[in-house]
């Protein structure tokens, strides 16, 4: 009898135990998906950051480059040289020619 009460007590020792790791791996996986939806949603907002950044980057391209227009076209138009000059496109760089 007092050995089966040793290894009923070492059982309930064990299952505690387990029950204590099983707890712990939970709260461990838990803290895991926790910390994936943040970083989840800082990447979100990082990208929307990056794309309302990159509009705003390409309306200030744009109106350089109307403004550029503006103050090349009295220029051609003086000299003669209408629609011989180096056509230039900030966003782009270079455009050829008839584009």
């Amino acid at each position: 009898v007092g050995e089966l009460q040793a290894a009923l007590g070492d059982a309930e020792q064990q299952r505690e135990l387990q029950e204590a790791e099983g707890r712990a791996l939970r709260q461990e996986l838990k803290d895991v998906r926790d910390g994936q939806r943040i970083l989840e949603k800082k990447g979100s907002a990082a990208l929307k950051d990056l794309k309302r950044q990159l509009q705003l980057e390409r309306r200030r391209a744009d109106r350089l480059q109307e403004r550029l227009q503006e103050l090349l076209a009295p220029t051609r138009a003086r000299t003669g040289q209408l629609g011989a000059g180096v056509p230039w496109d900030i966003a782009g760089g270079f455009q050829a020619l008839g584009s």
